[in-house]
């Protein structure tokens, strides 16, 4: 596993959201690991859908392509692939630095 930190530019005024942004992402990475766990494909699909729109409207590419991914993957009933990416999200929120830029 790659833990090498993963810098993501973020506008400024965003900041006064990060703490959130993360919290909320970090709960939905258990969501997702419940929904896998249950087989519910149609949840892990929302919750890709959901991690795609707001990873890249925040900013975060890594977030966006994983969230569109997994929406992809649960779509084809791919259970396999889907863990792949759900652990893939957890190492990104785990890993990822934040840059602030105006």
């Amino acid at each position: 596993m790659d833990d090498t930190a993963i810098i993501e530019r973020i506008d400024s005024d965003l900041e006064e959201l990060m703490e959130r942004f993360f919290a909320s992402s970090h709960k939905d990475v258990d969501t997702m690991r419940a929904a896998h766990t249950a087989r519910d494909f149609a949840a892990l699909e929302r919750l890709g859908h959901t991690a795609r729109g707001t990873g890249y409207g925040y900013g975060f590419r890594g977030m966006g392509d994983i969230g569109l991914a997994l929406e992809n993957a649960a779509k084809a009933g791919d259970e396999a692939q889907c863990l792949v990416l759900i652990e893939g999200m957890a190492r990104y929120l785990a890993t990822v630095r934040v840059e602030f830029v105006r």
